[in-house]
């Protein structure tokens, strides 16, 4: 039985896992979350996710406006703009409701391009994803902490367990608005959240452009 046994071994060893280098166990999201909490932040969250559905009901006449980088991969920035962007949410807030667009995930990753902040943080093909996920938790705190609602792109159903809770507004992308799974994921009925065609991305991301290029930072 022993020969078979390893000739049967063998044969996995030349079929099974060709393309993976190694494997490194996944931390438990509920023990990150657990780690990475500020109960302090919630009331936060909660109100901005009350006011985005109102908008989206009709009931609240300002309008939702989803601003930020097209891709969280420097923490620092991401910050440094959600700081800036407070006293704008502040002086507009009759008119807009503002949120931080933090997308840590990256729709044009894979075969060989960088995977988003979450699954790459490194950006070198490393692919620490405990890092990755404790990163983006510790950024979306911080923004919380400010006051601000931040927005997520949700490209998978395993990144939304560990960042859920500290997000306001939610989207999924052109690449999986047809799956079935990711619109569940999108419907969670705690928040917002909307689906993105390549033409309304464009849209978006120009509105948004031509806004902030007529808001002076000083």
């Amino acid at each position: 039985m022993t020969g078979v046994s390893d000739a049967a071994e063998d044969l996995l060893a030349r079929i099974d896992d060709l393309r993976i280098a190694s494997i490194r166990p996944l931390m438990p999201a509920a023990c990150l979350v657990e780690e990475l909490a500020d109960a302090s932040v919630y009331e936060t969250i909660r109100g901005a996710r009350g006011a985005l559905g109102s908008i989206a009901k009709g009931n609240d006449q300002r309008l939702a406006v989803v601003v930020g980088p097209a891709a969280a991969h420097d923490p620092a920035a991401v910050l440094e703009f959600a700081k800036r962007l407070k006293p704008v949410a502040e002086k507009l807030s009759q008119e807009l409701v503002l949120v931080v667009r933090v997308f840590l995930d990256e729709p044009a990753g894979g075969a060989g391009r960088w995977s988003g902040a979450m699954y790459d943080p490194g950006l070198d093909g490393s692919f620490q994803v405990n890092r990755g996920f404790r990163q983006a938790r510790n950024l979306l705190l911080e923004i919380a902490r400010l006051g601000l609602p931040a927005g997520c792109l949700y490209l998978d159903s395993i990144s939304p367990q560990f960042i859920a809770d500290l997000v306001s507004w939610s989207a999924i992308a052109s690449p999986t608005v047809a799956s079935a799974l990711h619109r569940q994921v999108k419907n969670n009925p705690r928040k917002s959240g909307s689906r993105r065609s390549q033409t309304r991305a464009a849209i978006c991301s120009h509105v948004a452009s031509q806004m902030f290029g007529a808001v002076p930072w000083d």
